[in-house]
């Protein structure tokens, strides 16, 4: 929640300076690009940590990989996302704003989108695996522990396909 606040009060007060670029311009690019990298390769990870962890069906294997999956999106989601959306928000402003270019626009639609599935379904799912493995401590899982994680599966993916879709829009920038 910390870095959500901090996105939020960096992104207005970039917006009310304008979306100022601080840096030269490759540097924000470098610098969104990382993000990118950060972003995308820890949604891609998780998902396939997680799998892999299921298929061992060792509920500490399981508990284990629930409490990282979450730690990950501290350390690396959530600071990827910021790089994102601050240098984007700046780099922007190079084609006449996010609603300058359609790709910028769609992409940055998607992502949003992305964003309100990972705090609408992911992060909760993720609260319930942790709590469900731990109740379990050198048990079996319950079956609602799977059914949760393939909830959370599902709701991943389409998290994960939208940003693969605006990095997409990002390199080809089509006019839509």
């Amino acid at each position: 929640m910390g870095e959500l606040a901090f996105l939020v009060v960096a992104a207005a007060l970039l917006g009310s300076l304008g979306f100022p670029a601080f840096l030269p311009y490759n540097w924000h690019k470098f610098l969104h690009v990382v993000g990118v990298v950060l972003f995308v390769g820890n949604i891609v990870v998780t998902g396939a940590w997680m799998f892999l962890s299921e298929r061992t069906m060792d509920s500490a294997v399981l508990r284990f990989s629930s409490r990282v999956v979450n730690w990950a999106d501290v350390a690396f989601t959530a600071p990827g996302v910021i790089l994102i959306l601050l240098n984007g928000l700046i780099l922007a402003n190079q084609w006449g704003g996010i609603f300058g270019a359609s790709w910028i626009t769609a992409g940055g639609t998607l992502l949003v989108v992305s964003g309100l599935v990972w705090v609408g379904f992911l992060i909760r799912y993720q609260d319930i695996m942790i709590r469900l493995s731990e109740g379990s401590q050198g048990g079996q899982l319950p079956s609602e522990f799977f059914g949760v994680l393939h909830k959370w599966y599902f709701w991943g993916m389409i998290a994960t396909i939208l940003p693969l879709i605006t990095v997409a829009l990002m390199v080809v920038k089509p006019v839509l």
